[in-house]
């Protein structure tokens, strides 16, 4: 295949990478900025460059924030030809796959919603890498529309990538997911760093406390936007997050001992639930494979 990358970020410049590293595609990029393409040339990231509308591509990605990524679709889209297939990698689907999914059925143009989950404390195409997806999940979030031959070359292409596994699930539900294991995560990160004692915290600290503040060096201009435009899963979970933590500090504030136990030992309880089912279904896929 002809495959085309637009925007050459972390995840873009990473696509290419992995699909030159594993793949006999040619692969090109469009991007902005000119000096990182020369770069990617250079690296043998991609054989070329090219845009959206230059008509001779079997695949296009898109690697752009979904609202700059939507704009672009749809000026291009009366360009693109009939039968390519168009990928993108935005981090909400929400209304934007069935309003692309749409659009693009009326040009025969085939489109598919996914979502590699993988990512660094980096961003842009000098932090991307070859194996960024290496055992990582794809999700993808076909609807009523999508073609099926289509999400079986994109699947397929995972797959050569080396994606560990690929995740179905609608727009709607991948939001409302994506707001509680990574939005609220880097809201949590971003708030825990807030505190005086980050002046003297490396002397102190271990796994736990790096693990914490990870993602708070994400980039505001991103990630504004994408709590913005996920705001109302977003703000539930992060409610929900709030009542929790009133209950340990008013059991705290009570000197409740009792109540503290009942609350660590819930919260055990959950997690070791999560870590059997993962277990199980890691044996599962491991007996599907054998």
């Amino acid at each position: 295949m002809r495959i085309l990358v637009v925007g050459m970020g972390l995840i873009g410049g990473s696509i290419c990478k992995s699909i030159k590293a594993a793949t006999s595609h040619a692969v090109y990029g469009c991007d902005v900025q000119q000096a990182v393409l020369d770069d990617a040339i250079a690296d043998g990231a991609i054989d070329g460059t090219g845009t959206m509308t230059d008509g001779t591509y079997d695949m296009i990605i898109l690697c752009l924030h979904q609202r700059i990524a939507i704009q672009m679709v749809q000026e291009a889209l009366p360009k693109i030809p009939a039968g390519t297939i168009l990928v993108d990698t935005c981090g909400l689907k929400g209304r934007m796959v069935r309003d692309l999914t749409y659009r693009c059925r009326k040009a025969d143009v085939r489109y598919v919603g996914t979502h590699p989950m993988a990512g660094r404390e980096k961003n842009g195409y000098y932090a991307s890498i070859p194996n960024l997806f290496q055992n990582a999940n794809l999700i993808v979030t076909p609807v009523d529309g999508t073609d099926e031959a289509a999400l079986d070359t994109v699947k397929e292409l995972a797959d050569q990538m080396g994606f560990g596994k690929i995740v179905t699930a609608t727009p709607m539900w991948h939001d409302n997911m994506i707001a509680y294991t990574s939005q609220l995560a880097h809201v949590v990160s971003s708030s825990y760093v807030k505190d005086f004692c980050m002046d003297d915290a490396l002397s102190f600290s271990g796994g736990s406390f790096q693990d914490m503040t990870r993602v708070a060096t994400m980039d505001e201009s991103m990630w504004a936007a994408l709590f913005l435009d996920n705001r109302d899963n977003l703000l539930y979970h992060l409610d929900l997050l709030i009542e929790n933590l009133t209950d340990y500090r008013d059991a705290l504030k009570q000197r409740d001992e009792e109540r503290l136990q009942y609350l660590i030992a819930e919260g055990r309880q959950i997690q070791e639930e999560n870590v059997r089912k993962r277990q199980e279904q890691n044996e599962l896929q491991k007996g599907e494979t054998a």
